[in-house]
């Protein structure tokens, strides 16, 4: 009943075409203009400065506003029942957004690009040119193209998406690089390519010549069903899934080269616990390793509150846990890794964890690249910048 109320409120307040004209008929909620429909409108539209416009047709609403801009923005209506805002002129990067219309949430019904999250209907997104994740005029433009098959190992409908670089040769006598490139909890397969511009940021690599062309491959991270954090061994049962299905088929369908020097693994958050543990106990298979803000808490074995967290302080891992999930990593592994790269921000809650993580390596003497950016927390813009700077050390 609740949720059928929530629909009748919305419609009420946004009546995206108001009253249509006797026999008319409204048109579609993208802008279109139907039959005697009100023409559309454009949103988001970006200036040359930065600034963004943002759009909504809500006659019957009373008060509009929209998060996700970093601003505080005042809107006005038009005679024609559109409400408009204008911000200052915003720093180059991807911003997801939302309305609240009457204190209903909503997306910009103008804008079909949506920030994808598991079990969500995520939000709006936008991107202000000028950072590394924004496309480039005369860059060419790699493909992305979903896989959807079922697991028989974790017993669900999934999928994953896989990036080609521009001019991909299914035949070129050199296969290409893969990198598998996970997403953070709450997140799904897709997540890396329409908040984390991932195949932009190869994109804008590759043409500069600063990274290889390679195959990215960003499959579904749980390793159980439903999403979540799910059991202290979804981990183990995610490591299974993409070493025995996710990339035999991969192997099967692309030109990606199968020796472990041309693999690599990266994640972000739960992601980058996933990297880690997949990639430090699978060496045979991956020689490169990175981890953004791992959520090494999310670990097997590990139990209690505050897993895969980056709101606030986290507990430490037992010593224990760390020593029995990487049995088989000691200082002969260092032969193996060509690199194992651990970023993380200072004000993120994980970075107890890491640091902690990083003295275990530190005395096992594994070797290990990190970074501690300062004042940065668990947050979209730092992993595009982990993206753009990993990328170019792969492969070399």
């Amino acid at each position: 009943m609740w949720k059928k109320i929530a629909v009748v409120v919305a419609l009420g307040a946004l009546s995206i075409w108001g009253q249509p004209p006797a026999g008319g008929r409204a048109g579609s909620g993208r802008g279109g203009r139907g039959f005697g429909g009100p023409p559309p409108i454009k949103s988001p539209e970006i200036s040359t400065e930065g600034k963004v416009t943002v759009r909504l047709r809500a006659p019957n609403a009373k008060e509009v506003t929209v998060t996700g801009l970093g601003q505080n923005v005042t809107f006005t209506k038009d005679d024609a029942g559109v409400w408009s805002a204008t911000t200052d002129a915003l720093k180059p990067d991807v911003y997801m957004y939302q309305f609240r219309v009457d204190g209903l949430t909503v997306n910009d019904p103008s804008n079909p690009h949506l920030a994808t999250s598991y079990g969500t209907g995520g939000r709006s997104v936008l991107t202000v040119p000028g950072a590394p994740w924004s496309p480039k005029p005369g860059v060419a433009a790699g493909a992305v193209t979903r896989h959807p098959y079922h697991s028989d190992l974790i017993g669900d409908d999934r999928d994953f998406f896989v990036y080609t670089p521009p001019n991909y040769d299914p035949h070129r006598k050199e296969p290409y690089p893969v990198l598998y490139l996970l997403h953070g909890l709450g997140d799904d397969a897709q997540s890396w390519l329409t908040q984390g511009n991932a195949n932009v940021i190869l994109d804008n690599l590759i043409a500069e010549g600063k990274a290889k062309p390679m195959i990215m491959v960003n499959p579904l991270g749980y390793g159980h069903q439903g999403g979540g954090m799910g059991p202290t061994d979804m981990i183990v049962h995610f490591a299974d899934g993409l070493i025995n299905e996710v990339m035999p088929r991969v192997e099967k369908e692309y030109n990606v080269a199968k020796d472990r020097d041309h693999r690599a693994i990266a994640g972000l958050s739960m992601g980058g616990a996933e990297a880690t543990f997949t990639g430090l106990n699978h060496l045979d298979k991956f020689a490169y390793v990175g981890s953004f803000s791992g959520a090494y808490v999310m670990w097997p074995g590990i139990n209690g509150a505050g897993r895969g967290g980056g709101r606030g302080a986290q507990p430490g891992i037992p010593a224990d846990i760390i020593d029995k999930d990487f049995a088989n990593l000691t200082a002969k592994s260092n032969s193996q890794i060509k690199l194992l790269w651990i970023v993380c921000g200072t004000a993120d809650g994980l970075i107890s964890v890491n640091r902690q993580f990083k003295d275990w390596l530190t005395a096992r003497n594994v070797k290990f690249t990190q970074q501690e950016v300062p004042d940065m927390a668990h947050v979209w813009p730092l992993w595009r910048q982990n993206l753009t700077d990993l990328a170019p050390q792969l492969f070399r």
